[in-house]
């Protein structure tokens, strides 16, 4: 079986990334399935090594400005290659990308939805729309991470729910990476870490975390603010956090690929975004044991326990108010029952099934 992964890219840090990364580290290891990637957007990444290493192909799009160029290329890879599917991870790049699979026979066709919405603003849905309704069109299966995801996008159309599982083992809570992590970046007895793990884009609302950073600063509160992720807003950000003398308080990781040892070195995980899926670090910061606040336009379908707030973004007070009002701030124990779905051994092998169940009804129809 041979698939054709689809991203916009693979930058470290970004939900989507790891949730690809996450399921081909697991069906690469499969005799039966190979698994090539088609990137949109090359940004450059530590996982190309990775896949290089397996075997597997990249891709990478010319630039979408040249349709002609785009859909010649695309016809070299459809041509060359004969894939029983197309599991596209993008909505609006997929229209051209699924219209030359199709023209290619290639026999399942997915369009897997990873958010609640199609763009971060009024006007880039309304460019988008024709796009994505190109690419339900030439595609023959929906896919999407949570049931919100899939609802919003598909509206009445069926969908398989894909979970954004992960290695659970290797997001554990440990003591060990959490004075590792502290004593490196010099944090002293008493210092409250709160943290974000997310790309610095619109969708993920910083400036928003920079005025909650600013009231804290303000009332004296003995804290520091780790930022790790990167994106198109990063000197923006910067500039905003040193125009409310704040960046001082914010150290700025960048994209890093041991990222799993962060989580344990934190106190509090924020996550304000305007809209998400699923979002991958939310589970890999409930399966740590972190206190999390979430955004309220993340769907709650994300909360694993008890130890997750969801909190209105109107205000970065009420972020404020809640943070203070904590007494505890400890990781605690999380029962493997309660986040056994997104355990990446049962997931994979489950979309492995789905896979076959897939190729063998289009096959058929063809």
């Amino acid at each position: 079986m041979n698939v054709l992964m689809v991203v916009k890219n693979l930058r470290l840090s970004n939900g989507v990334s790891s949730y690809v990364m996450n399921y081909y580290r697991k069906l690469i290891k499969c005799d039966d399935i190979n698994i090539d990637f088609l990137v949109v957007s090359d940004v450059g990444s530590s996982y190309y090594d990775e896949i290089y290493n397996n075997g597997s192909k990249i891709f990478f799009m010319p630039k979408l400005k040249n349709i002609y160029k785009c859909y010649k290329y695309l016809e070299e890879i459809f041509s060359n290659n004969k894939y029983d599917i197309l599991h596209s991870n993008v909505l609006n790049s997929d229209a051209i990308i699924a219209i030359v699979a199709k023209k290619y026979d290639v026999p399942v066709r997915i369009l897997h939805s990873h958010a609640t919405q199609n763009g971060d603003r009024f006007w880039k849905k309304i460019i988008n729309w024709p796009f994505f309704q190109i690419a339900k069109k030439c595609s023959n299966v929906f896919f999407a991470c949570s049931k919100k995801a899939g609802d919003n996008l598909f509206k009445k159309s069926d969908y398989h729910l894909i979970y954004n599982s992960i290695d659970y083992e290797k997001f554990k809570y440990s003591e060990e990476f959490r004075k590792q992590i502290r004593k490196e970046n010099n944090v002293e007895q008493g210092t409250l870490v709160l943290g974000t793990i997310a790309r610095i884009t619109k969708q993920k609302n910083p400036f928003f975390i920079v005025d909650i950073i600013e009231m804290l600063k303000k009332q004296n509160v003995n804290f520091v603010f780790w930022w790790l992720g990167n994106g198109d807003l990063d000197d923006e950000i910067k500039m905003y956090a040193n125009s409310k003398n704040v960046a001082d308080k914010i150290k700025f990781f960048g994209a890093t690929d041991d990222i799993y040892k962060y989580y344990s070195a934190l106190d509090m995980f924020l996550l304000p975004s305007f809209y998400e899926g699923l979002p991958v670090v939310g589970i890999e910061a409930q399966i740590n044991g972190l206190l999390c606040m979430f955004s309220t336009n993340i769907s709650e379908e994300v909360k694993l326990n008890n130890n997750v707030f969801f909190l209105n973004i109107n205000n970065p007070s009420i972020w404020y108010d809640n943070i203070l009002s904590k007494e505890c701030y400890e990781h605690i124990n999380v029962r493997y029952d309660d986040i056994k779905k997104y355990n990446i051994d049962d997931s994979a092998e489950d979309l492995k099934k789905i896979y076959i169940q897939l190729c063998n009804k289009y096959r058929k129809e063809m």
